[in-house]
Order: structure tokens, then sequence, then C-alpha cells
């Protein structure tokens, strides 16, 4: 109520107010509304290769058991006219889940791509003169996995911290010949049991190799002998609270900017890949909402197994990527993830007695793919 005057909702009364002036006295008329839902695709993650020069054991293709696929010309080319027919593109990240540059054809794509933001996701370890000089020409950010200290590093990605040091270098020494302070360096962790001791020392490193950021995102763990390495809990954590205290100090001091992942379970849940127009191609051009939806995997979701399905809206060889992204089921995903209209299976007081948690192909409302369970939403794993 606003003074003598009542403010209501329409749909408290009957159906048949159809206009302002058949509201009853005293009652402001509410006219339908829509969600702010990003109309068209800004922002795409593309994967040219599932294939990898590391074998990391924290990799999600662990549990993986089929053809590491690399994309093929035709699925290239169609993929390429689709980010070139977009007005509103502003970003491609080329990363996936295999490293970008083995893809035999890396430099020829991406001369190729339409000119907006490039962003790559990369572990630094096979940068060849060619890839060096394209990253500082054509390059926004750069982002690096780095998990540690040098041993903690050797031990995850099983090849010498010295390497991506003198690779870094390489790199920013084409940086100043081009007179470029782009591309940005940005630093991607992964935390666990094995690196949380790793974050303060590493800041010294990444001052020095001129990272400009540090991403730190949380351990999905893809096998039982992993779930027990995360550091994240349902409930208070104050450990990691104090820790952030620290690390947010460390990188004042090295004058490195920091991005946090949530370490205990909130209320608030946010979809990214909805919130900023985003969307994923894969390797063999399917069309995922997201990079948990891109592949098959098996998560550990607070100690519980969930088999993950893959979810596509169709394939670049056959729709161009605006047909899919305005496809009726992606725009209910979308409006169902905007509107927070899911459930929220962490928390829910049935989660040890419903089968619904199972798997991801659907919710207990019916809902499909099931989004009920996501770690992103809940922002205990980052993206860039």
């Amino acid at each position: 109520m606003s003074g003598e005057k009542g403010v209501r909702i329409l749909n408290t009364y009957s159906s048949e107010i159809k206009t302002e002036t058949d509201t009853p006295p005293g009652v402001s008329f509410c006219k339908e509304t829509t969600m702010n839902l990003v109309p068209h695709v800004k922002k795409v993650y593309l994967e040219l290769t599932q294939q990898c020069n590391l074998n990391c054991v924290t990799c999600f293709r662990k549990n993986w058991h089929m053809p590491l696929i690399v994309m093929k010309d035709d699925v290239f080319n169609q993929v390429n006219a689709s980010l070139h027919a977009s007005e509103t593109l502003a970003e491609i990240v080329i990363g996936g889940i295999g490293e970008p540059t083995t893809h035999p054809k890396f430099i020829e794509y991406v001369h190729s791509l339409p000119d907006v933001k490039l962003s790559i996701t990369t572990n630094a370890f096979l940068w060849s003169d060619e890839v060096v000089d394209l990253l500082a020409k054509r390059f926004e950010r750069v982002i690096i996995s780095v998990d540690g200290l040098p041993e903690t590093f050797f031990k995850i990605r099983e090849f010498d911290f010295s390497r991506l040091e003198k690779n870094v270098a390489r790199l920013n020494r084409k940086k100043e010949e081009y007179h470029r302070n782009r591309p940005f360096l940005v630093a991607q962790l992964v935390l666990s049991t094995w690196n949380i001791e790793d974050v303060t020392p590493l800041f010294p490193y990444l001052q020095r190799m001129k990272f400009m950021k540090l991403i730190l995102s949380n351990l999905l763990p893809q096998s039982e002998e992993d779930k027990d390495l995360i550091v994240y809990t349902k409930y208070h954590n104050q450990r990691l609270h104090d820790l952030k205290n620290e690390w947010l100090n460390a990188s004042m001091r090295h004058q490195i900017q920091i991005k946090f992942p949530n370490i205990e379970l909130k209320t608030e849940r946010k979809c990214y890949f909805v919130e900023d127009g985003t969307t994923t191609i894969t390797a063999n051009g399917d069309v995922a909402p997201c990079y948990r939806f891109a592949h098959p995997s098996i998560e550990y979701v607070f100690g519980r197994r969930k088999q993950v399905y893959e979810f596509y809206y169709g394939n670049v060889l056959n729709q161009t990527l605006e047909e899919i992204y305005q496809s009726r089921g992606y725009v209910d995903l979308r409006n169902q993830n905007y509107a927070n209209r899911f459930p929220s299976c962490p928390d829910c007081d049935l989660v040890d007695s419903c089968d619904y948690i199972n798997d991801s192909l659907c919710d207990c409302k019916g809902q499909y793919p099931s989004c009920a369970d996501c770690l992103w939403t809940r922002g205990f794993v980052e993206c860039i």
C-alpha cells in the first residue's frame, strides 16, 4: 500500500480486466513487461579441438570414452559465416576441452575470424614462433592455466614451470616489439587441497611474468578419487574466508586483479552464459548453451555422483548460429534461467531420496536439461 492508494498486481482481480480503464478504483494497472534477456549472441566459446598436448590429472577428459574430435574445414566455414553475419557479436573465446593451439589450422582459422575481441584459453606449452606472433598481434586476452607453484604445477600438468615462464616471456617481448599492451595476460587457477597453500606465494611469480589478473575457480570433481579434493563447502567456511582476505591483500601488494569464486553455498544463482548472451560451439559444430552441456561428463556435486549429458540445440552445418540461438527450446531455457525458475538441488530437503539428482536429463519440475545442480550457476566454478 502507498498512502491511500493500493498498488496491487493485476492478476489479483478478474481476468476480464484488459486495459487501464477496466481497473477498479485505487488499483494501479500493471502493463505486461518482458525480462531483459540478451536477444542476440554477444559472446561465443569456440572449441577448435578436443585434443590436447598434456594429460592433466584434473582434466574433464579423464572420464571420457569417445574419440577426440578436431574441427574440420566444412564445420569451421559454417561457424565463421555465422560469426561474420552477426551484428551483435562482441567477443570470441577460443578454448573448449582441448588445447586450441594444437589445431593444425589454428593460425589460418584465427586470421579469418571477424574483427571482434579474441581471447584464448591455453596451457602455453607448445607455442611456436608463429603462434606467439599471432597472439601478440591479434588477441585481447590470453588466459593461461597456472595451477600452483613449480612443484604443484608439475604434479598437475606434468611439465616444468620454467617452460611456462619462458613462453610467457617470449610473448611479452613480442608485445613490446609491436608496441602493444595487449593481449592482457590472465592466470587461471583451479583451487583444490593440492594447491590452496600456493596461492599467496604464487603472486610474485605472476607479477614477474606481467600477469594482469588471476581468476580463481573451484575443482569440479570428475572421479570418486577427486571428490575429497574440493575446498568449498555448503555452509560457513572460515578457513577460506581467512585465505580470501590473505589473497586479496597479496593481489593488492602485487597489483594484480583477482576474481574469487564462491566458497560456500549462497542463495543467489546467476548463469553468466545467459546473462552475457553467450553460447558454445563444439569441434563438430554442435551448439550448446554452456560449457557444462557441451560434452558428457561425470560430476561429483558435494560428494554425489551425477551423470551430465551433452545437450545441443542444433548444428551449424544445418542452421545458422542465430537461428539456433532463437529456437524455441533455447529461448525457453534462457528465460527459465534468467528468472531462476528451476529447483535448487544442493540445499533441497529431499536431496538424499531424490532420483532426479542422478543425471542432468530433467529436473523435478519436468524442465530439461536440468540446471538445478549447476556449480557454475552457484558461482563455485568460474569461466572467463
